[in-house]
């Protein structure tokens, strides 16, 4: 079975800190378990929750086990590296911090913080989103709708500028959340809406990369 595999910029597991040889060899477990042991991927549709500094394409095999966002198998072996990689989760951050914005903006307005709200519109690049950081935080409420959503929006492009493949599509997903949320706080919407994003951030980013 062909799947992917996310690694640290070292080459190595994030969650074991397993160093994986990069010219092909088996590493083989002695039983599956997900989560505890095995041969950890994913296929394109969860690309998503597991972000990291490189992306491989792997080769499954023995038993493998589907799991909630993953596959686990008995062994399993790096079959090439995706060097688009990269470039593509890079953009991803920068559509993850517009998508935040675009939340951001409204529940401004309708909090009433219009000068702030034309503030974030008239955004046109990743530095002059993240520059209103400080200014959203300390201006908005961050008790309210309106206080978060302004904040993850600067956070998210703040992240991009940092280099950090995971965290700007994180944080869309938790701007999501909270919008669908509400002023309620309903937990069933904000998982829905997160669950969402990250099948809209998979897909995005299995299209970059034509991955199958």
């Amino acid at each position: 079975m062909r799947a992917y595999k996310f690694l640290d910029a070292q080459g190595r597991s994030p969650y074991t800190g397993m160093s994986w040889p990069s010219h092909g060899a088996w590493v083989e477990a002695a039983s599956v378990r997900q989560c505890r042991e095995g041969v950890h991927g994913c296929t394109p549709v969860d690309l998503s929750w597991w972000l990291a500094a490189q992306l491989w394409e792997i080769e499954l095999d023995g038993d493998i086990v589907e799991a909630r966002h993953k596959v686990v198998a008995r062994r399993g072996r790096l079959v090439r590296r995706i060097d688009e990689y990269a470039t593509a989760v890079r953009a991803l951050g920068e559509v993850s911090a517009w998508r935040c914005c675009d939340l951001a903006v409204p529940a401004l307005r309708r909090a009433g913080h219009g000068q702030l709200a034309d503030q974030f519109a008239r955004c046109t690049t990743i530095d002059a989103l993240a520059a209103l950081r400080r200014t959203s935080f300390e201006a908005v409420d961050q008790t309210s709708l309106a206080g978060p959503a302004a904040t993850f929006a600067a956070d998210a492009a703040f992240f991009v500028d940092r280099g950090e493949p995971a965290e700007a599509p994180f944080v869309a997903c938790c701007a999501a959340g909270h919008a669908a949320a509400g002023a309620d706080g309903g937990r069933a919407e904000y998982d829905a809406a997160y669950a969402g994003e990250r099948v809209f951030q998979s897909a995005w980013l299995a299209e970059r990369l034509a991955l199958v």
